[in-house]
């Protein structure tokens, strides 16, 4: 269960982009059409007509979304006290972090500097207002605080926006940027991925000055790491640094290489004991990741001795899973802490290890602790002893509030079903997340329940996580557009229950989710894959912003599936792993000693955490959909099971 949680929070943290649902207008209220004819005379600046008509919506449920459009789109530093007594007074933090950043904005370009800081007390999320709250520190406020913020900005990050620019002025003007500072930048950069543009922009600023040479240096060992020995000498400055960047950057991709040059590395530049620390945990932990056997003497050797090494530890406990090593894995195991080893992952391969060493009845026993949970390790267990699958269902609802009572109960709740009514899905969906993270748990699932017998399934999908609602699987496991998903999977071949399974766990069947990324709807499809497939199945596609239509998402993910399995033979591992992290990935994880290896034991070992939760996760979902789609469940077919990977 625990990794069904972790899954949920991240769907939680889905964008959302400003999405409406098409509405008949004709159909709507008077209050409803004169609610819509205000906002839309905000949003075009006709401030007195929307006025008007904001000024006869008084008891009308949605008049506090007018009185922000007012305060929105009529700023001006004259209304900042309305402001903060709007936001004083309202809980949606959705609409309140709206005005904080307008006013923000508005008060610094006023220069009320004083005015601004009362807007907000914490960081915004953008850099942008950031760098503006600074700027008015920086005036009445502390100068060292926002000089300090200024330099952490500029050294993590290559380009500002326009607002912070006053900042950086001043960062040089109190000598805080120059040549040394933008080589610290540049040895901090060395170390991360992709970053060669930035690395290259660095050096070409540093022409000219002191460190020109060693930051050509650095800057040529950015593509180059394995020329280390070659190219590195003491009089680079910081060379250390160098050194073990450089070792780092080289693990990544050749950890044989990256190890025999540490070797001489650590010897020609007197590595200090928390670089060769540093160093060593890095290239221990590629090696584990490379399947990298050839030094695994001093691999263990060097694990022992490292600091805090649980990450490490797991790594390896995982590398004696993929070596079949059972000895190994029971020693490893013993090493974890004892938080950690009681994962339910943990207790299911100590099973393991003990089966696998002829302890079949101690073994057994232990396997049976894992069913406590409901997740990819106990429905294994139930597969492979033939014992009920561990759905641990609350069969007992809780009584949902009526729904009258509910709309005068909670206001929160009516302005919801307002805002739905009238197709404004992007407020609706902010005001329901502020509303129920401010319940009670047993509330929380309460308003799920409702939401759940309004069709808003995404919505009680919500609140079941904050109500805390694990087992009451039916309000987490939903079927929107039930006749579609039936009808899509009658003409692709993709079992329903496969195609709920991947559309729950890609956006939490969210229509309108939006990945950081850029992956979108309910099956988050990348536009490149969308083209390709509507390409492949005709299917007609013009733009990103259709994935956001429901069918049109479905069908193209559904059709994407279908591709998919074809090419797996019908396996759903494969497809699951090919799905999300990309066709490549299967062909490179997939085992080469000849033999394979076992479905947990390669799932175990997919290197991708998103991707190994995420196959885990979808068997999961499949099975329990299967269940509710009256169908008799099943965990993973006999020819999966029985497939060498």
């Amino acid at each position: 269960m625990k990794i069904l949680k972790c899954m949920l929070a991240a769907s939680m943290a889905m964008l959302i982009q400003p999405v409406s649902a098409k509405v008949d207008f004709d159909s709507l209220t008077e209050d409803q059409q004169n609610y819509l004819r205000a906002k839309k005379n905000y949003i075009n600046h006709k401030i007195d007509e929307a006025r008007v008509l904001k000024n006869g919506l008084k008891n009308y449920v949605l008049y506090p979304y007018l009185e922000y459009y007012d305060l929105y789109y009529a700023a001006s530093p004259g209304r900042a006290d309305e402001a903060l007594e709007y936001i004083r007074t309202h809980k949606n933090d959705g609409i309140n972090g709206d005005l904080q950043a307008r006013y923000t904005r508005t008060l610094v370009n006023a220069g009320q500097y004083a005015k601004a800081l009362k807007m907000r007390s914490k960081p915004f999320k953008s850099t942008d207002l950031n760098c503006l709250r600074n700027t008015a520190v920086y005036h009445v406020g502390s100068r060292k605080d926002a000089l300090n913020f200024a330099k952490n900005l500029y050294m993590k990050q290559a380009q500002y926006p326009n607002e912070c620019s006053f900042l950086m002025q001043q960062l040089k003007a109190n000598g805080m940027i120059n040549s040394a500072s933008a080589y610290t930048k540049l040895l901090s950069k060395f170390r991360e991925r992709r970053q060669q543009d930035q690395v290259a922009k660095l050096a070409r600023d540093l022409e000219k000055t002191p460190y020109e040479r060693s930051a050509r240096i650095v800057n040529y060992l950015y593509t180059h790491p394995g020329e280390l020995l070659e190219k590195l000498d003491t009089s680079v400055t910081n060379y250390r640094n160098v050194a073990v960047g450089a070792v780092l950057l080289l693990a990544r991709t050749k950890s044989e290489e990256a190890y025999q040059m540490l070797q001489k590395a650590k010897v020609d530049f007197a590595l200090t004991s928390d670089q060769i620390h540093e160093a060593n945990s890095y290239v221990i932990r590629h090696m584990m990741i490379q399947k990298n056997a050839n030094h695994m003497h001093w691999l263990d050797q060097s694990l022992l001795q490292l600091k805090h090494p649980d990450d490490l530890i797991v790594n390896r406990v995982k590398y004696a899973i993929w070596q079949e090593n059972w000895k190994d894995l029971e020693f490893w195991l013993k090493k974890l802490s004892k938080k950690e080893a009681n994962d339910t992952k943990w207790i299911y391969w100590r099973a393991f290890a003990l089966e696998k060493q002829g302890h079949k009845e101690e073994a057994r026993n232990m396997y049976l602790k894992v069913l406590k949970e409901r997740n990819f390790y106990s429905f294994l267990v139930a597969q492979k002893y033939s014992i009920p699958w561990p759905f641990l269902e609350q069969r007992v609802w809780l009584s949902p509030l009526d729904e009258k009572k509910a709309l005068k109960t909670w206001t929160e709740f009516a302005r919801v079903h307002e805002l739905i009514a009238i197709g404004d899905l992007t407020n609706a969906g902010r005001e329901w997340y502020y509303f129920i993270i401010r319940l009670t748990p047993d509330e929380a699932a309460k308003a799920g329940v409702l939401a759940y017998n309004k069709g808003w399934f995404d919505y009680s999908l919500k609140a079941s996580i904050y109500g805390k609602a694990w087992n009451m699987l039916k309000l987490r496991f939903p079927t929107p557009l039930l006749d579609y998903y039936k009808s899509i999977s009658r003409d692709t071949g993709v079992s329903l229950s496969f195609l709920y399974a991947i559309s729950r766990q890609e956006s939490a069947l969210n229509p309108s989710a939006i990945s950081p990324v850029g992956a979108r709807g309910m099956m988050q499809l990348m536009p490149a894959t969308a083209s390709l497939v509507a390409k492949k199945y005709n299917i007609p596609y013009k733009s990103p912003d259709q994935l956001l239509e429901p069918k049109l998402n479905i069908s193209l993910g559904a059709h994407y599936l279908e591709k998919l399995l074809g090419e797996y033979d019908d396996n759903r591992v494969l497809a699951a792993v090919a799905y999300n992290a990309g066709p490549h990935r299967v062909e490179a994880w997939r085992s080469k000693d000849g033999i394979g290896k076992s479905v947990d034991v390669w799932v175990e070992n997919i290197p991708f955490n998103e991707t190994r939760n995420y196959v885990q996760n979808v068997l999961v979902f499949d099975a329990i959909y299967q269940k509710y789609l009256n169908q008799e469940p099943y965990f993973l077919t006999k020819k999966e099971y029985r497939h060498k990977y």
